[in-house]
């Protein structure tokens, strides 16, 4: 009978381990987190890491905006699917060549169908800069989606590209604060052709990120209700305000940024009065490291366009002297990915991620309160 017990006691204590080894195992790549009452997929542990979802991504009107929306899709419904793509030639025009020549893919596909079996979805809207465009920073709005976040992005009227070539003068009409502030009332009872986003998403739990004009705009946005987490990118001294509902911020700004430099980026950081608080500097990197659209840039000069007073910001962070294009997004995609997914999922591994940050890419600045 002794023999027997004790033969029980080794037997559970070789189960017990050989539990916590495959869980520790587990958890060193994966992490299944959520906030309660919410059902979401496993997602890495890795914030760079693109997620368990393939991305959905629709043009919808938005609170009269025209928007694009990327979001988790069910999985195996993009099987034999092309890449979704935009087009320049939808935003400047006289611009010669064909629309092969100036179509851009992402990495989501047009009109999946939302993946109904998890969620509600937290929610990020993306605030282009001056002179920009929704699909400017599809490169991140994509990645978050495909870890668990509905994304929306929406041209902003007199600022973005097709509207300041036009009429430049026209950005002083601008109102881009006014427009997410639109956005976020809209998505509250979703409508028309963004009614599939109903009973999906989970608008207490709301992230906001924008650049350059964008960052002003979202750094002001920390008293709306809902909205959780800001990460204002290349924003120059704008700081987010605390309040009752702003749980987090994080302050980014490239180190070799011309147009917004780093020591006003670095003032914006002193002055933001958030408790949970994050600077990031990229390394070697300009005022556009926080978009995707060097490459379409140089092609527009090549096919003459003239982008006028603009010319040397949209260069900014362009080319071989700056940080490498893919390095760039990678650095973003984990800072940004892994404050979003602290917060708005709850995900502790993200913010544990966070404080390794400087450890993984040289010459970054990381600083947390």
């Amino acid at each position: 009978m002794f023999k027997l017990s004790r033969f029980k006691s080794v037997f559970v204590c070789i189960l017990a381990v050989a539990f916590i080894a495959v869980t520790l195992h587990i958890t060193a790549s994966d992490a299944s987190a959520a906030c309660s009452g919410v059902k979401m997929r496993t997602v890495p542990t890795d914030p760079k890491a693109t997620g368990p979802w393939p991305v959905g991504s629709k043009s919808v009107t938005i609170a009269k905006l025209s928007a694009e929306v990327w979001y988790p899709a069910t999985p195996g419904s993009e099987a034999g699917k092309e890449k979704d793509s935009y087009c320049m030639l939808d935003y400047i025009t006289g611009m010669s060549g064909t629309r092969a020549e100036h179509t851009w893919p992402m990495n989501s596909y047009r009109d999946l169908p939302i993946d109904s079996a998890y969620g509600k979805y937290p929610v990020i809207i993306m605030v282009h800069g001056t002179a920009s465009f929704k699909y400017a920073s599809h490169v991140y709005c994509a990645h978050w989606a495909s870890r668990g976040f509905v994304v929306i992005s929406a041209d902003n009227p007199n600022i973005y590209i097709t509207d300041f070539l036009d009429n430049m003068l026209g950005m002083l009409f601008a109102d881009q604060d006014g427009d997410t502030k639109d956005i976020i009332k809209a998505i509250k009872s979703p409508t028309g052709n963004f009614a599939f986003l109903k009973n999906m998403i989970d608008t207490t739990r709301i992230g906001l990120a924008g650049h350059s004009a964008g960052a002003l705009a979202v750094a002001s946005l920390s008293g709306q209700a809902g909205v959780q987490v800001i990460i204002p990118m290349a924003g120059g001294s704008s700081s987010v305000k605390s309040n009752s509902y702003i749980k987090a911020a994080m302050i980014m700004g490239g180190k070799e940024d011309k147009t917004s430099s780093w020591s006003s980026v670095q003032t914006g950081y002193s002055s933001t009065k958030v408790t949970n608080k994050r600077l990031v500097g990229v390394p070697n990197a300009g005022h556009m490291v926080f978009t995707n659209v060097c490459q379409a840039v140089a092609k527009s000069g090549d096919y003459g366009v003239d982008l006028s007073l603009m010319e040397s910001v949209a260069n900014d962070g362009c080319g071989s002297s700056y940080i490498n294009e893919q390095l760039g997004w990678e650095i973003v995609d984990y800072a940004t990915t892994g404050a979003f997914e602290e917060i708005l999922q709850c995900n502790t591994t993200s913010a544990t991620s966070l404080s390794q940050i400087a450890s993984k890419y040289s010459g970054l600045t990381y600083k947390f309160k």
